[in-house]
């Protein structure tokens, strides 16, 4: 059996990590496209249309005969659509690679027609937004998935075996970083209205999701903290902004400290996590435990990918590292999610969590001392039920004012 997938959405994200993934995820009929600029669409269904068949002709030169028709049979069924709405009443997932400002309209939209969603982080623009595609999910029954590619990826996915396996005995601190240049090819970004904020919620959202599912999503985040000296703030001034010189307004650097507790025995584990358009200053990728350090090395990195142990004593050893990669393995685990009917492990409560995080280190960004996600939370449904439907857009704006202090 195979799930029919509908993509809304066809930007560089689509274009250069789950295009090329679904060529890999055998379960998953890629079928229809839909972007508010048709032309791109059009555009897309044509580069679709030519990787496939590039694939077909390496699956006929090894002698699979079976995966090349598959993968011409599908190719020839692509379709674009003009209308969200038509394209939901012809799939069966839909897959949102829009900006932030939209995965909410869309997601709510998508499960109301009964349709399943996996959708791009952020999860929406604010924590607000979140709880309304929740509800919506807890009414329709349909499936969610927070499409947080580093928790399907290989390296990360040999890491949690190891926590699990009690290698590194109990988990202490979790550093990891987020860290590149900025992505000025696209000035959407860093528009606050847009992307709900900067650096720590574009980038920093993926080390904050992976960190909470290394020391163990049954943990619960209670504490955040932007972390001095840094904090979270703008050091770039001005930034040549898809050619053009502009005045940036969210944050490009952001430093974090999470604490994640144990419900029942009330132990604890933190992160220290970096968000930045303007690389890293954060100490280098590990996982500190209570018997010994993991230190880890991404593919690029020389002797990566890697994980390496390192015990009380000094005495070192690697673990293996085994998998696929991320965004084959996000685009693989909701298709056969849906295949089963059951829930991701990356479902909408961990984005809305994830979210809340991000909310709450704006929040103490702002206010100048760590946050607890409760006093964060009640401070967002208070507004919620003062500002009603002007709720999110109030908080967007009261945390776009507490990244800017």
């Amino acid at each position: 059996m195979r799930v029919k997938i509908g993509v809304v959405g066809t930007g560089s994200i689509f274009r250069g990590a789950h295009l090329p993934a679904y060529l890999s995820v055998p379960e998953a009929k890629l079928y229809a496209f839909y972007d508010s600029v048709p032309q791109k669409a059009e555009e897309v269904r044509e580069i679709a249309r030519k990787l496939y068949e590039e694939e077909a002709k390496r699956a006929e030169e090894m002698g699979n005969s079976e995966k090349a028709k598959t993968l011409r049979e599908d190719a020839s069924d692509f379709r674009v659509y003009t209308s969200f709405e038509e394209l939901c009443e012809n799939v069966e997932l839909v897959d949102i690679c829009t900006p932030p400002n939209t995965h909410s309209k869309l997601a709510i939209e998508a499960l109301e027609r009964g349709v399943n969603v996996m959708c791009e982080k952020p999860m929406a623009l604010t924590y607000l937004d979140c709880l309304e595609v929740c509800e919506v999910v807890e009414r329709t029954g349909r499936l969610y998935q927070h499409n947080e590619n580093f928790i399907f990826d290989s390296l990360w996915y040999s890491l949690r075996k190891a926590v699990e396996g009690g290698i590194v005995g109990e988990p202490l601190l979790m550093i990891i970083p987020a860290a590149h240049g900025g992505p000025e090819w696209a000035s959407w970004f860093w528009q606050g209205e847009i992307a709900g904020g900067g650096a720590l919620l574009d980038n920093g959202i993926h080390a904050i999701t992976c960190a909470w599912f290394i020391i163990g999503l049954d943990k619960e985040p209670v504490m955040v903290e932007a972390v001095p000296p840094v904090g979270i703030r703008t050091l770039i001034k001005r930034r040549i902004l898809e050619g053009k010189y502009e005045e940036v307004k969210v944050e490009d650097k952001g430093h974090i400290l999470i604490r994640f507790e144990d419900k029942i025995t009330k132990h604890w584990a933190s992160a220290l996590v970096e968000g930045s358009w303007y690389y890293q200053d954060i100490p280098q990728m590990s996982l500190i435990g209570s018997k010994g350090i993991v230190q880890i090395k991404f593919p690029w990195e020389e002797g990566g990918p890697a994980l390496t142990f390192i015990d009380g004593r000094g005495n070192k050893f690697s673990i293996p590292v085994e998998g696929v990669g991320g965004f084959v393995g996000e685009i693989r685990n909701m298709v056969k999610c849906v295949l089963k009917g059951e829930r991701s492990i990356s479902d909408e409560k961990v984005g809305a969590e994830s979210q809340a995080i991000v909310g709450s280190a704006y929040m103490s960004q702002g206010l100048g001392r760590a946050v607890s996600l409760r006093e964060f939370k009640e401070f967002a449904l208070k507004l919620k039920e003062e500002k009603k439907e002007r709720a999110s857009e109030e908080l967007l704006r009261q945390q776009l004012e507490w990244i800017a202090r």
